[in-house]
């Protein structure tokens, strides 16, 4: 069983990612051309994108539960500063409300000592008010039209959400595995109060994943927002599910101290699939979040798994 789930661990996501390939490639004579295999990538970045922040924040031993509000924070924030300010300036700005709301729930959790599932939760909760008062409870059009460049045009042949992914992608990937902030993310989220015996600064650690996360779910807010070029308060519903059933199907632990960017990235994909072959087979909405909500529970099941029976072999003195 060891050997099955460390197996698993390696080769399990590519495994489902062929199995949904062949699938779809049965179901629709369309799936094999270029367009729709980019297209469904292209889908698969909007929830790869924020769980590499959530990689973080799980890694550390920690939660977010207000992605999805951010992505419609970030919305309204752009359809109302984008002709007073520019795209540019008002890109900037809504990146920094969104890390300032990072900020916020890193220094509420590790300040107060509050759970990351309530701070996080009621954050949420906030943030949605917030959008909603500042849009007055409706969508805002946005009239420039060169921001639609953002998340519909290519570069080479590939859509700009791709590009932004992949920079991003190496970017997490080199702060993850190859900086010392990601050796302390995983050192907290291995043994917090080791870590701080040891003297890292877990304050500052913890403040800056949920920064990062915050970061990453506004990045998406951006490239939605300019493909709809309508600023939505309540854009995304939902989305919080999405981005964890990836994070942790991708292969992160919710044990923290063990994050895979790489499988997050495949496990994206896989969830643009699973949308892709239901919409294919015109299944309703909610039936499309009941399958992501069952993926996620045999995510939730196969890491539970794992985590018992190499605890188990741990004591038996078996090699892991």
């Amino acid at each position: 069983m060891v050997k099955f789930l460390k197996l698993y661990e390696k080769i399990g996501i590519f495994i489902l990612i062929v199995l949904a390939g062949i699938f779809l490639a049965i179901a629709s004579p369309n799936f094999l051309k270029t367009d729709t295999i980019l297209n469904i990538i292209t889908q698969g970045t909007y929830g790869v994108i924020v769980s590499f922040g959530m990689v973080l924040a799980i890694t550390s031993g920690g939660f977010d539960l207000s992605v999805d509000a951010l992505v419609g924070l970030t919305s309204v924030f752009l359809s109302v500063l984008i002709p007073d300010i520019g795209i540019p300036g008002a890109i900037i700005v809504s990146l920094i409300i969104s890390a300032f709301v990072g900020f916020l729930n890193g220094v509420i959790i590790t300040k107060f000592g509050v759970n990351p599932l309530i701070t996080t939760l009621s954050m949420a909760t906030i943030v949605r008010g917030a959008s909603l008062l500042i849009a007055d409870g409706k969508q805002i059009p946005i009239s420039v039209a060169r921001f639609t460049v953002i998340g519909t045009g290519k570069l080479l042949g590939i859509p700009n959400p791709i590009w932004i992914m992949l920079v991003l992608f190496i970017i997490f990937y080199l702060l993850l595995y190859q900086s010392s902030l990601g050796r302390h993310i995983s050192a907290v989220g291995s043994n917090e109060n080791a870590a701080r015996i040891s003297g890292l600064n877990v304050t500052f650690v913890k403040i800056m994943v949920y920064v990062l996360v915050s970061l990453t779910a506004s990045i998406n807010g951006v490239i939605r927002t300019s493909q709809a070029m309508i600023g939505i308060p309540s854009m995304a519903p939902g989305f919080t599910l999405t981005v964890i059933t990836i994070t942790i199907l991708g292969g992160t632990s919710l044990a923290g101290g063990r994050g895979n960017l790489i499988g997050a990235v495949f496990a994206g994909i896989f969830i643009s699939m699973i949308y892709y072959g239901l919409n294919l087979v015109k299944v309703q909405y909610f039936y499309q979040l009941l399958s992501v909500g069952l993926v996620l529970l045999f995510a939730l099941f196969v890491d539970g798994l794992r985590k018992r029976y190499l605890e188990a072999a741990k004591i038996k003195g078996i090699k892991v």
